[in-house]
């Protein structure tokens, strides 16, 4: 039994050895740290903060653009671009929950229930008590028409 133990811990302690010198390429080289960082001065992250705000501004003006486009052609009974419109107002960064709203019911007149469900389901979510209104009115099977649409 002594000898079993012996041998044991006699082969525990090779194994050790061979774990770390497997070969002389285990270990990482010796490479030089080179910091290249450099901090932002004070004009550059003013500049930064103006291109923000401008981007900012430019987006929020090009959703107003698109979401008046949008209702114009919904007043006209156009759904089609009504869609294309509103979801280019949508792709700015801002939203509005009638949007969703509106958004929900064209899909569900064209016959794309899952993505009227999604925009009806967002607009819910947002707090938009006429989206769960037309959510239990599609649980319920009744037709959608457009007198659902809030202008």
């Amino acid at each position: 039994m002594k000898f079993y133990y012996l041998t044991l811990i006699f082969f525990l302690s090779l194994c050790d050895d061979i774990i770390k010198a497997q070969n002389r390429y285990d270990s990482p080289a010796e490479a030089p740290i080179i910091n290249t960082y450099v901090p932002m001065s004070h004009e550059e992250i003013m500049c930064i903060a103006m291109a923000t705000a401008w981007k900012d501004r430019q987006a929020q003006e090009s959703f107003e653009k698109h979401s008046q486009t949008a209702y114009y052609y919904l007043q006209k009974k156009r759904i089609h671009f009504f869609i294309s419109y509103a979801n280019a107002a949508l792709d700015t960064g801002y939203y509005n929950m009638q949007l969703y709203y509106n958004l929900g019911i064209s899909y569900w007149l064209l016959g794309q229930q899952r993505k009227g469900k999604k925009f009806l389901k967002k607009a819910s979510k947002k707090g938009f008590m006429e989206a769960n209104r037309a959510l239990f009115a599609i649980k319920k099977k009744e037709a959608l028409s457009y007198s659902w649409f809030i202008l």
